[in-house]
C-alpha cells in the first residue's frame, strides 16, 4: 500500500472510532452540551380536599368541582386530590395523613369529627402544611383558616321561622345534626337562643330532642317516628337542622298523615328542601350560597401557595382558645314567600338545571304555576 493512502485509511478509521465513542457518551449523557430528551414539566403544588360524606349532595355535586375549577384558575398547574371519607372519621384521618406523606402543601377539610381531626392539623402544622377548615370547624390551635357560614345564624333562621308560625302552646321537636360536627352544635346554639325563652315561659313545649349521627336522613326518620310514638303524634312543628334530615322527618310524618300539617325546617336549599318548601311540607330552608364558599377557600389556598396573606378574611373564630382568621358568608331565610329568589339569583338553574326540573311532578301552584 502506498504510504499516503495508508495514513488516509488510518485517519478514517480513527475518526470512525471517535464517532462511536462520542455517540456512546452522548447516549449516556456524559458529554457536556449534548442534546438529551426534554424532561417532563415539573409537577405543580399539591392541594388535598377532604369531603366528609356523600349523603349531602352539595359536597360532590357542587363544592368539589367548583373548588377545583376556582383553584386551577388562580394557580395554573396546581394538582388537586379530592377524597371522600363516607362518614368514617378514621378513614378521613388516614386520607389526610396519606396526602401529607404525598407532599400536599395545603389541606382543605370538611371534617367529620372536628375534635378528633385536631391531631392531623397538629401533624400538618409541624410539617409546614396549612389546614383550611371548610364549613366545619376543627378544634386545634394550629388551624390555619376557617371558611363557612355562621351556623348560629342558621339555627336562628330555622327556630325563628318556627316561632313566628306556631300558635301559643305549640309542641315542638328538635332534630339536631351530627354530635361530632362543630357546626351542628353551633346550629343547636342558635335554635335554643330563639326557643329556650319560649320553652321557659310556657309559650311552647319541647316534646323531644335528638342528635343524628352523620346527619343521616334515615336515622332522622327513625328519631321522628320514636318522638311521634312517644307523644301519640302530639307534635306541631319540627326544627330540623338540615334539608336532608327534614326529608326523613317528613317521611315519618307522612306515614301518620301529618305531612304538610306539621312543618319542619332545614338548611342548604337542596333540591329536596326547595321542593318541600314549595309544597308546604318544610317551612324554611336556611340558604347558604356555597357557590361563594368554594371560591373563597380556593382564594385562601392560592394565597398560601403563593406565599401571600389571603385578602378575603372578614372575621375570626375561636379554635381551642386561638383566634383563627375566617371568611364568613351570608345566610338567608327562604320560605314560600321568597322562594323565587332562588330563581332570580341563578341558584335553581346552576344547581338543579332549571325551574322545570324542580317543579316536575309538583302541583301547579305558587312558583310552579
Amino acid at each position: 500500500m502506498h504510504i499516503s493512502r495508508f495514513y488516509r485509511v488510518r485517519a478514517v478509521l480513527a475518526l470512525s472510532a471517535v464517532g462511536v465513542v462520542v455517540a456512546a457518551l452522548v447516549a449516556a449523557g456524559s458529554v457536556s452540551g449534548s442534546i438529551t430528551k426534554p424532561s417532563a414539566a415539573k409537577a405543580g403544588p399539591l392541594v388535598a380536599v377532604l369531603w366528609p360524606e356523600n349523603v349531602t349532595p352539595r359536597w360532590e355535586q357542587s363544592d368539589n368541582p367548583l373548588f377545583i375549577k376556582s383553584l386551577k384558575k388562580l394557580v395554573p398547574g396546581v394538582q388537586v386530590d379530592s377524597l371522600n371519607a363516607l362518614n368514617d372519621p378514621a378513614k378521613q384521618q388516614s386520607q389526610a395523613e396519606a396526602e401529607l406523606a404525598k407532599g400536599a402543601k395545603v389541606l382543605v377539610v370538611a371534617a367529620i369529627d372536628g375534635k378528633a381531626f385536631a391531631t392531623v392539623v397538629n401533624k400538618a402544622a409541624a410539617q409546614g402544611v396549612t389546614v383550611i377548615a371548610y364549613d366545619r370547624l376543627i378544634n386545634s390551635p394550629k388551624l390555619g383558616y376557617y371558611v363557612s357560614f355562621n351556623s348560629v345564624t342558621v339555627g336562628k333562621v330555622e327556630a325563628g321561622w318556627m316561632a313566628k308560625h306556631m300558635k301559643s302552646g305549640a309542641r315542638i321537636a328538635i332534630i339536631n345534626g351530627s354530635p361530632t360536627d362543630a357546626n351542628a352544635h353551633f346550629v343547636n346554639t342558635g335554635i335554643h337562643l330563639i326557643l329556650d325563652p319560649a320553652f321557659k315561659s310556657g309559650k311552647f313545649k319541647k316534646v323531644g330532642e335528638q342528635w343524628t349521627a352523620g346527619w343521616d336522613p334515615p336515622t332522622a326518620q327513625r328519631e321522628m317516628e320514636q318522638i311521634l310514638t312517644k307523644t301519640n303524634n302530639g307534635v306541631d312543628g319540627v326544627v330540623s337542622a338540615n334539608d336532608g334530615m327534614a326529608g326523613g322527618i317528613i317521611a315519618a310524618l307522612k306515614a301518620q298523615n301529618l305531612q304538610g300539617k306539621v312543618p319542619t325546617t332545614g338548611q342548604d336549599a337542596s333540591l329536596e328542601g326547595v321542593q318541600n318548601v314549595i309544597q308546604g311540607y318544610q317551612g324554611v330552608t336556611a340558604f347558604k350560597d356555597f357557590r361563594l364558599q368554594a371560591p373563597a377557600a380556593a382564594t385562601i389556598a392560592a394565597a398560601i401557595l403563593n406565599g401571600k396573606r389571603p385578602g378575603n378574611i372578614n372575621g375570626t373564630i375561636k379554635a381551642a382558645g386561638k383566634s383563627v382568621p375566617s371568611v364568613y358568608l351570608p345566610v338567608v331565610a327562604i320560605d314560600k314567600s321568597n322562594v323565587r329568589t332562588l330563581v332570580t339569583n341563578g341558584w335553581i338553574k346552576s344547581q338543579f338545571g332549571g325551574l322545570a326540573k324542580v317543579c316536575k311532578g309538583l302541583p301547579k301552584e305558587g312558583i310552579c304555576s
